[in-house]
Order: C-alpha cells, then structure tokens, then sequence
C-alpha cells in the first residue's frame, strides 16, 4: 500500500474510533452497541452462507441426479472431486486459514491472538465454503459459520479501535451468534459459546452472548421462517420402559463417536504427511472418494445423503420413512466420507455429520428392536433424535449444549429424560476413551496449544501456576553444529528473538540470539551455531516452577525467552516461556476477572 494512501487509511481509521467513541458513551452503551451490531452481521452473513450453499448444492449436486445417461454418475463422481480441487488449491496459496470447521481456529484466536481474525478469513471461509459444500463434500456449513460471524466481529473490534481485551471478547458473542443462526437455535447457542469457546460461566461477555444470539435467531427467522433446518416431528412419544434403548443409543454413539475421531485424526496426521508441490491436491482425494460413496448409494437408493449436508435424507429418518439397511448403509457411508473430506483438508465442519450420523445410528436402533418379537414397538423418530444428541456428545464433547439443541430443534420437551440419559453415556464413555476433546486435538495436530488455565478459586493467584499452563512447547530448534548460512535460512521470517540450540543428540545445548546469528553469518559465514552462543548462559527453568519464580528470573537475567527444561531428563527441552506469554495470561485473567 502507497504512503500516502497508508497515511490516509490509518487517519480514517482514528476518526471512525474517536466518532464511536462519542456515539457510545460509556461502556454499557458501548457494549450494547456491538452486540447489536455483531449479532445482525452475525445472522446476516450465516443467512447469505446458508442460502449460497443451497444454491450451488442444488445447481450442481441436485441437477446432476435429476439428469440421464451415464454422465450422471460421472458428475457425482467427479464434482466432489472438483471442488476439492479448487478449494485445496485456494487454501494452499491464497487462504491458508480457511481450511477445516474453523472452531479451532476461532478456538485459537480467542484463546492466544486477543481475538484478532482478519476479515480476509471471513471472505476465503464463505467463498471456500460454498465451492466444497456446494459441490458435494460430505462436510456441515455450522462450523464455518462461527468463523466467518468472529471474523467480521474481529475486524469491527478493530476497526474501532477497541483495546485487545475487548475484540476479545467479541469472538464468543459472534460464536454464539453465528450457531444461533445456523441452527435456528438461540438457547444452545449461548451454552455453545460457553462450553466449546470460553469454558467459563463467570466472564464478562455473557450478556453480550444472549443479546447476539438473540438477534442472530431472529434475523434467520424473519428471512428464512421460523421451521428448523430439517423436517423434525411435531410430537413424539416416549414411555419410561424404553429408557434401556436410550441407554444402548448411548453407548452405541460413544463406540462410534470415538472410531470416528480416532480415525479422523490418524488420518489426517498421515495426510499432514504429504509435502510437495502436489499436497495441495489432498482435498481432491477426499471428495473422489465422497464422490464414488455417494454414487453407489445413490445407484442403490437413489438417496443422495453422502452428498453435502444431507437434511433431507436426516428428516426421512427422523419421520422413519428410511429401511433398517439404508440407515446401516447411510450411516457407514457418510461416517467414511466425512472422515475422507475432513482429513485430508477439505473446508467445512463435522456438526452437520455428527447429527446425520446419530440420527441414522437411532432410526437403525428403533428399526431393528421393531424386528423383535414380542418388544413393543418405538417410534422411530424418537430414538433417531436421541441419537443426534448422543453423537453430538461424543464427537464434539458439549453435553449440555446437545440436550438444548434437540429440545430446541423438537420444540418438545418429552424426550428430555432419555436424550439426557444418552447424551450422558454417550459423552462419559468418550471421555473416557480420548483425553482431549477433538478440537483441541486437531489444534495439537498443527502444533497449537491452546494454553488454557485451569479453573481458579476465588482470589487464587494465577502466578502460583506451574509455568507449563502457558509455555510454548511448539519451538524452532537449531543444532550446535549446523553451519550459520543454514541456520539462518530456518530463522528467517521467524517472530522469536532467542532459539534453543541441541546437540547432535538431542539434548539441550544453549540459546542463540538472531542477532547474533545474522551478525557472525554476514562476516564468518563459515561458523557453525555453536560459536555464537549466548554468554553468560541463560538460566533454565522447569515445568512444574510456579510462574512467580519465571517471572523473577526474567527480572535476573534481562532476556525475553527462557528455555523449559524437564525435572527427570535435565538433557531434554520441552518447550520456551516469553515474556509476551506472561503478558498475554495477565491481560486475559484480568479481562475475565481472574
């Protein structure tokens, strides 16, 4: 951007904060503004997403299938595959963070940027959304949505000049926002937001919360009406005596809630795996191979449920219109398709899949114990709404937030016993199973830790903490003996000042500053790391030393990076603490009350 052009966009910028400033006087008007605000872009924008991916679904997917001859099934073949294409290759060279659900990334902003989202992410997800939804990926619109409504909050956040802590505090309101529109449902939204985003009750945001998942639910209503996003029974009848299939419901969706993470995540770890000029064609393998389940079934069925999101085929079955094999053969085939498309870097979330899948799990569950002789029959609905929010509670690991969006999709509170009864076996025997949660693990994947303090009792004191709550365990390393021309390569556009050095071992060696490498590098560029190690040496801590004792040791020794070092292998380096890290955890515990 041109100076003076640059001058003149920094100068309006100051001028739209000042005048907000003046407009919303005080914070609570202040506050009531954004929220607001946040929620009608927040419906707006899931609005706009919802109905461009109809439209692509049904100019692409839809009039394939309702064509003739043997291109029908080449285009429901290939398109998948297609749009893969074209969406890997825009994440890998133009957006690369509009890959995936997006609730991580959103996850990581909140958590480790002050909520700062670009608005070019906002831009890329919609785009890339609706070209690998709208083209038959077996992937849910919800996840995008929540990224899209906390990027277009972040960039009013900062276009307003709002301090850090406050654009912080937009990303679970548009959280909150964006489910609320997506879904049509406002209560789960909230519990959304405090569940999955912020995991805490007491924060400062929660009103702002209900006030833009209120007006984010009622600008989906007033443009799209007030019916939920599939067909669902009016009423549905549940006697105490079935509570058992309840329970079976539940550990079934904890089984397989389970297989489907495990799996995903091995997968694309594999997928991670591929490097080259090629791997941004992995998405294309995915939506091959959607492409080639969706086909047969649809040759078998003529159902095209493995295709995109899947509604229509989710309403048959919750009105037991679907046989016991196609729900067998629905379920099998979406939870491979959906692993496919996510694993290997396709752009959409696993919401609208985890609903599908649980919804055909229960409507295979009712069916075969109508089989039985002699057992009363079930209504088909029922168990197949049980099991939404039993897989819901499972994969996604939001318990309570699976019994509200049930009970709000339904509109009927009768089924809440049991739902409560599945959604609580379902997510205890996958906590069981999976430490971490999939979202955090997916962060793990791509090297990202989330960082979060444990909950803390009333006036405790963050410092008391074992440092390890806020280290970085994701560092660039250099080796004692690798030559300054290669190691300067590896440092080259890196933010940090420090970096560990390691022998050829493995073990912990010293720091070296990029100073100091650059220096040396341009005049004896013959020298090897080793000869520009920091002295005096800088001091080492440990995981478990409480952020007070770190703290006075950057007092100590002047520097801004120390090395973590383990307890019981005093070779081994487990990661680094910054100063920006304990300036980063002061200002969130501040902004949350802490």
């Amino acid at each position: 951007m041109p100076l003076i052009r640059r001058s003149s966009y920094k100068r309006f910028r100051r001028i739209l904060a000042k005048w907000f400033e003046r407009l919303t006087f005080g914070q609570v008007r202040q506050f009531t503004f954004l929220a607001l605000l946040i929620g009608v872009l927040s419906g707006l924008s899931a609005v706009a997403f919802h109905k461009s991916i109809d439209w692509a679904d049904h100019h692409l997917i839809k009039s394939v299938a309702q064509a003739s001859g043997p291109w029908v099934w080449i285009g429901l073949v290939l398109l998948p595959a297609l749009g893969g294409l074209v969406a890997g290759f825009l994440v890998r060279f133009w957006a690369p963070e509009a890959a995936g659900s997006g609730i991580p990334q959103t996850k990581a902003a909140y958590f480790l940027k002050f909520g700062r989202i670009r608005f070019r992410t906002a831009v890329s997800k919609f785009a890339l959304g609706v070209i690998s939804i709208g083209s038959g990926s077996s992937l849910g619109r919800e996840g995008p949505t929540v990224q899209i409504s906390a990027a277009l909050a972040s960039w009013v956040g900062r276009w307003l000049g709002l301090p850090s802590r406050l654009v912080q505090r937009l990303i679970p309101m548009a959280a909150a926002g964006g489910i609320a529109a997506a879904f049509n449902t406002p209560l789960a939204a909230i519990m959304f937001a405090i569940e999955e985003i912020m995991g805490d009750l007491k924060h400062r945001a929660l009103a702002g919360i209900v006030v833009v998942a209120v007006i984010a639910a009622v600008i989906e209503r007033s443009i799209l009406g007030s019916s939920s996003l599939f067909r669902v029974p009016l009423h549905v009848d549940f006697q105490p005596s079935e509570l058992v299939w309840s329970v079976l419901v539940g550990v079934l969706a904890g089984v397989f809630s389970q297989l489907f993470v495990g799996t995903l995540l091995h997968l694309r770890q594999r997928a991670k795996l591929v490097r080259g000029r090629g791997a941004w064609a992995m998405p294309a393998v995915g939506g091959l191979a959607t492409g080639l389940i969706g086909a047969a079934v649809f040759a078998w069925s003529g159902h095209l449920g493995i295709f995109g999101i899947g509604y229509e085929d989710l309403s048959l079955a919750l009105f037991g219109k679907l046989g016991l094999v196609l729900l067998i053969v629905l379920f099998l085939g979406k939870f491979l398709a959906t692993i496919l498309c996510y694993a290997t870097g396709g752009v959409g979330g696993i919401f609208a899949p985890t609903l599908f899948l649980g919804a055909m799990l229960g409507g295979a569950v009712a069916t075969a114990v109508d089989l039985i002789p002699g057992v009363p029959d079930i209504q088909t609905g029922s168990l197949a709404l049980i099991g939404m929010g039993a897989m819901f509670a499972g994969v996604i690991r939001a318990p309570v937030t699976s019994i509200l969006i049930i009970m709000e999709l339904t509109g009927d509170y009768a089924l809440i016993l049991p739902i409560m009864l599945a959604n609580l076996t379902a997510y205890s025997l996958a906590s069981r199973w999976r430490k971490i949660p999939i979202y955090e693990a997916l962060l793990l994947q791509d090297g990202v830790n989330l960082r979060q303090f444990p909950i803390l009792r009333p006036n405790a004191n963050w410092q008391n903490l074992p440092v390890n709550t806020i280290m970085t365990n994701e560092v660039v390393t250099l080796r004692a003996g690798e030559p300054l021309p290669e190691a300067f390569a590896e440092i080259k556009g890196r933010s940090f000042k420090l970096f560990p050095v390691l022998t050829e071992e493995g073990d912990f060696f010293g720091m070296v500053h990029r100073k100091g490498i650059i220096n040396v590098f341009e005049s004896h560029p013959e020298r090897r790391v080793e000869d520009v190690l920091v002295s005096p040496r800088i001091p080492t801590c440990h995981p478990d030393q409480p952020i007070r004792e770190v703290v006075q040791l950057f007092v100590d020794c002047d520097h801004t990076t120390l090395p973590i070092i383990s307890r019981v292998d005093p070779g081994r380096l487990i990661g680094v603490v910054t100063l920006h890290d304990i300036t980063r955890q002061q200002f969130l515990n501040e902004s949350q009350g802490v």
